[in-house]
């Protein structure tokens, strides 16, 4: 996220994190390495917003929940750019893209991070940003998790 603030200041991104430590068994570089993914996209979809002449304040939020169903912590990153099309089906496919620019791989790779993690990858619609009730797009990546208590100790391997 600072990277991301840092490189966009047109774009104001938002983090709304728990305060504890949240516990999985994942590899933190492909995680982040997905996860900086979905803020570009995200980042990149305002702009094509604000390319095509609409007026709004661009911005990005990203959410961490623990404690999803099925012992899953959730991570959403959404935005109120254009929002996804209506048929999403080939979105995760490679070089399938929306965009001029794009290159089609940012979400195929974002779904195989996910899925050797044992975890889903979710396209959905964002809730309403601003009073305009613009709907951008929200995508949730959902990854087992542990309860605290259940921690490897690292000591014992």
């Amino acid at each position: 996220m600072t990277l991301q603030k840092a490189g966009n200041p047109q774009v104001r991104l938002k983090a709304d994190l728990p305060g504890d430590a949240v516990w999985g068994d994942v590899d933190k570089t492909l995680v982040a390495q997905g996860l900086t993914n979905l803020i570009k996209n995200a980042i990149e979809a305002t702009e094509t917003r604000a390319e095509k002449g609409a007026e709004f304040d661009p911005e990005v939020r990203v959410s961490l929940v623990p404690g999803a169903p099925g012992g899953m912590a959730e991570i959403a990153v959404e935005d109120n750019g254009p929002g996804f099309p209506e048929d999403r089906s080939r979105l995760f496919e490679p070089y399938v893209t929306t965009r001029e620019k794009g290159t089609g791989l940012g979400l195929a790779i974002v779904k195989k991070i996910v899925e050797e993690h044992d975890g889903e990858l979710r396209l959905e619609d964002a809730g309403a940003f601003g009073t305009d009730g613009h709907r951008g797009a929200r995508v949730v990546m959902r990854l087992p998790m542990w309860a605290e208590k259940s921690v490897p100790d690292a000591a014992a391997e």
